[in-house]
């Protein structure tokens, strides 16, 4: 797992219990605020409704008072034979009662009392309104119900009572209370404190609901949900409706004294968007808190994955053999520590990489010394011998040229002041090698030394690389040949490789032999043994240049062996 996705993770571990704890207070809340509304909405639909109940009940004890009034029996019973005058002072005391009962509540739009003796309807104003036998019919039927006292006709609502009570009897009068409906209208929805609530009246055995026209909408669905739960015994409550696909919380309560429901219900959003609000703010936050959190995980993965980088370029470039200090700021916190001992580590490494290079580099060149010590005593042997014979047979001209050739042979091989050479003067010190050679083995061999191409003269190479293998041919194939030996030595170039390829005409030469040989050359880095010729050439040029460079043996197309010593033409070697 990255450092990034660590920072995060750490962060959203570190914040997620405050967030969910926030949630969670967010929740108990808003659970906490629809509960408050609840219960305010069900205490004022409790306080109303006993507020009505008793208002209605007031109005039921003061309507027998006019059962026992004298004056309005004996209007109903002798109103058609009294004289004018007594009626109307009989019906001017009656109108005063009237008056007293409908000033008496807010809710009262009129009193009215119907005497059939009459056919006249008594209000609290006047009396000779005649009687709309309907109406007094309606108000007859709902006076003997006991479910309700109200009674609900034609959007009208009234509290009636006949005199004398019986149903099977004309009345001598009814008196009836007509309860002003958009008073109560008006009273229901100031009960409802919340914006766009709404109250309504609901009696489901009459049939009849007092609301305004914007209720309409929720009423089948209020009826059959109140007709459902009334059949299951539960009279009070409060639930959720859907109407017109809006969710509405409803408070409903029961009174038995009116037989009848008093509702209130709200739109749902009007409750919760208020707490939704608190929910936005809390996403927002969440949003926010993400953008934080992603903010300062970067900052903080920048401020330890840059450093970062940086230590581990550097340990790249050190393992690339770039060992350099990392240059930083004065001030970099825990990390200029790790920079401060970075940089201690690779001066250090760099100072124990020179000393073991250079310690190699001296190891290297006590080698050459040795290897190039074994060579300079190698003539020595023959030489003097072919001289004695020279000056017996007193060929001078000869022998001074042999002495000569002799001479400049060992000034070469013994001058130790440089491990390199120009490659013509190897070429020339080859040459002279050849040059007595041939006095030693007359026109047996005949020699093909092409020329070297001007431009790399000057090119540095190994010291004594090419003699031993000249002498190689000389030691193993010439001296087999009685004549007709050849020996060709020439130079192929190729890009920043220079191949000096050395061939003979031998016939000794097994494959055998040259597998052995091509097997010696590979075994010779493995390990530090006494090695002349070949070998010895083999070793040192790849020790001057690597493994990629040397010797290469194959069979020569004249029969013999084929050596390519190849150099590389780029470099002049370690020094």
């Amino acid at each position: 797992m990255s450092l990034l996705a660590r920072l995060i993770i750490t962060f959203v571990a570190v914040l997620m219990p405050l967030y969910v704890l926030t949630l969670v207070i967010n929740d108990k809340g808003a659970q906490s605020i629809r509960k408050e509304i609840s219960q305010s909405i069900n205490g004022r639909n409790t306080f109303y409704l006993s507020m009505l109940e008793n208002e209605i009940e007031r109005v039921k004890r003061m309507l027998p008072e006019y059962v026992a009034d004298n004056d309005l029996q004996a209007l109903s019973t002798t109103g058609h034979k009294i004289s004018d005058y007594e009626k109307v002072a009989l019906i001017k005391a009656i109108q005063k009662r009237m008056s007293l009962i409908k000033y008496n509540s807010m809710y009262i739009n009129e009193v009215r009392v119907y005497v059939p003796l009459l056919d006249r309807t008594l209000l609290s104003s006047s009396f000779d309104t005649r009687i709309d036998r309907e109406e007094m019919e309606a108000l007859k039927a709902g006076s003997y119900a006991q479910e309700s006292p109200l009674i609900y006709w034609q959007d009208r609502m009234f509290i009636g009572m006949q005199f004398p009570p019986i149903a099977d009897r004309e009345p001598l009068f009814v008196v009836a209370v007509e309860i002003s409906v958009q008073k109560l209208m008006q009273a229901l929805g100031e009960q409802v404190s919340i914006s766009h609530g709404k109250a309504l009246l609901v009696n489901l055995n009459r049939n009849w609901s007092v609301s305004s026209e914007s209720a309409q909408a929720i009423m089948p669905v209020l009826r059959a949900y109140l007709a459902e739960h009334a059949d299951e015994g539960v009279v009070d409550g409060n639930t959720t409706l859907t109407v017109d696909g809006a969710p509405h919380l409803v408070y409903y309560k029961y009174s038995e004294q009116l037989d009848t429901y008093l509702v209130s219900y709200v739109p749902e959003s009007y409750i919760t968007d208020p707490i939704r609000k608190y929910q936005y703010w809390i996403m927002t936050v969440s949003v926010l808190s993400g953008f934080i959190i992603l903010f300062f995980s970067l900052s903080i993965y920048r401020m330890i994955h840059q450093p970062m980088k940086r230590l581990i370029m550097g340990f790249k470039r050190m393992r690339a053999g770039e060992i350099e200090p990392i240059p930083h700021p004065p001030r970099q916190g825990e990390f200029g520590y790790l920079y401060q001992a970075y940089n201690e580590t690779a001066l250090h490494l760099k100072l124990l990489i020179q000393e073991n290079y250079e310690q190699k580099i001296y190891s290297q060149r006590s080698e050459l010394k040795r290897l190039q010590s074994q060579i300079n005593p190698h003539f020595l042997y023959n030489c003097f011998f072919v001289l004695c014979r020279l000056i017996k047979s007193e060929d001078l001209e000869l022998s001074y040229r042999f002495c000569r050739y002799l001479g400049d042979y060992f000034q070469f091989i013994t001058r130790d002041d440089s491990d390199q050479v120009p490659l013509e003067v190897e070429i020339k010190h080859a040459r002279t090698y050849v040059e007595l050679q041939k006095v030693c083995y007359g026109e047996r061999i005949q020699i093909r030394f092409d020329l070297l191409d001007a431009a790399y003269a000057k090119q540095l190479v190994p010291r004594l690389i090419l003699q031993p293998i000249v002498e190689n041919v000389y030691k193993h194939a010439a001296t087999a040949m009685v004549h007709g030996g050849e020996l060709a030595i020439r130079f192929d170039y190729s890009g920043q490789d220079l191949a000096i390829v050395v061939e003979d005409s031998g016939t000794s030469l097994m494959d055998a032999q040259l597998l052995q040989l091509n097997r010696r050359l590979a075994a010779s880095g493995q390990g530090i043994e006494d090695t002349t010729g070949m070998i010895n050439v083999h070793r040192r040029i790849q020790i001057m240049y690597g493994p990629q460079y040397g010797l290469f043996l194959s069979r020569s197309e004249l029969g013999g062996l084929k050596v390519m010593v190849r150099l590389a033409l780029d470099t002049g070697g370690e020094d």
